[in-house]
């Protein structure tokens, strides 16, 4: 019998129950300015049980805004890189929807697997949605694995 992965560990996620602990960085959606919604990497300050609420701290230095977040806008980010050869399910998947931060950015984007990670220290190469290429992709870029998670959100009707 194998082993399964523990929660967190690559494509594998938190358990329903889990908490994140202040300190983690986790995948936060916000509202931004505009009244858009986006996915940013922040870091947990605090969690309320009984509120059912986390606050978290925006990463970006100049943003450095503290919001507070119902548990469903929160994504706990892995807390170990997964093993490809022996953890093959524990990955996602080519052509998988996942958020992913984009590159020298605090932000997360909706993006597709473009080939999972060979070994335990690669990255994900993913493929941005970015309406300014033609096919709607960007090209591949490399993310680190950490830095991948399910994309929750469904398409926009």
């Amino acid at each position: 019998m194998a082993l399964l992965p523990p929660p967190l560990c690559g494509a594998v996620p938190a358990a329903g129950d889990y908490v994140a602990k202040p300190g983690d960085k986790v995948a936060a959606r916000v509202k931004a300015l505009e009244g858009d919604e986006q996915w940013i990497l922040a870091e947990v300050v605090s969690y309320s049980h009984a509120a059912n609420k986390y606050e978290v701290d925006d990463i970006d230095e100049e943003g450095k805004e503290r919001h507070t977040l119902s548990r469903r806008r929160i994504i706990p980010l892995p807390q170990w890189k997964t093993n490809p050869e022996t953890d093959p399910e524990a990955l996602f998947h080519k052509e998988q929807l996942v958020l992913a931060l984009y590159p020298q950015t605090t932000c997360f984007y909706r993006a597709l697997i473009h080939a999972p990670p060979q070994r335990p220290q690669d990255d994900y190469s993913v493929l941005f949605e970015d309406t300014s290429y033609a096919d709607g992709y960007s090209p591949p870029l490399n993310v680190a694995q950490r830095y991948v998670v399910a994309c929750k959100e469904t398409k926009k009707k």
